[in-house]
């Protein structure tokens, strides 16, 4: 299970560094990434929308690309999010890749 969630933990963290702008340090045990998204913040989107705050990001992600991720505000981190990555690589790719389109 080690070496499934070390290779589940680098796909994450891959796709997440194909983001403009988004940072994340790489978790030293935790099932999630706690990734820096305020880059993504009071930008517009294909859509139109923009997003001022991680939890109005995390809605709309929710809203357009059908992924649930918790908004750094519930853990007191303001323009973080956490996405945990206890998933099939395949999920973890899909997710990432409907992350990826929605913020484009």
């Amino acid at each position: 299970m080690v070496q499934a969630f070390h290779s589940r933990r680098d796909l994450i963290l891959a796709a997440l560094a194909e983001l403009d702008g988004v940072t994340c340090d790489v978790p030293d045990g935790a099932f999630y990434v706690f990734p820096n998204v305020t880059a993504l913040l009071n930008r517009q989107f294909a859509n139109g929308t923009t997003c001022a705050t991680s939890l109005e990001l995390a809605d709309y992600l929710l809203e357009q690309a059908q992924i649930g991720l918790v908004p750094g505000e519930a853990f007191g981190a303001p323009g973080y999010m956490r996405l945990a990555y206890a998933q099939s690589n395949a999920s973890i790719s899909e997710g990432m890749r409907r992350f990826a389109a929605a913020v484009a």
